[in-house]
């Protein structure tokens, strides 16, 4: 039986194309989105958790776009592209 209508439908095979096996994560870049606490939470039904942390990061984003606002000079530069 299928438990995606807790998954947004999704069917088993969607579900899978994230899944991130233990023995996967160090050989993983830290930008790899199946790492993101928001997105393993709520791939794990963990409805709250992933709310907070979604929370969590744009209450940081939000904070740093203020700083950089208030300190000219301080321009966000990408890291990787130009």
């Amino acid at each position: 039986m299928e438990k995606n209508d807790w998954q947004y439908k999704f069917t088993t095979f969607t579900t899978n194309l994230n899944y991130l096996p233990e023995e996967m994560k160090p050989f993983l870049p830290r930008s790899d989105s199946r790492l993101r606490p928001d997105q393993r939470a709520l791939e794990d039904g963990n409805f709250e958790l992933a709310a907070s942390e979604k929370h969590r990061l744009e209450e940081k984003q939000r904070a740093a776009r203020k700083w950089r606002a208030e300190n000219p000079g301080n321009d966000f530069k990408p890291k990787y592209f130009k």
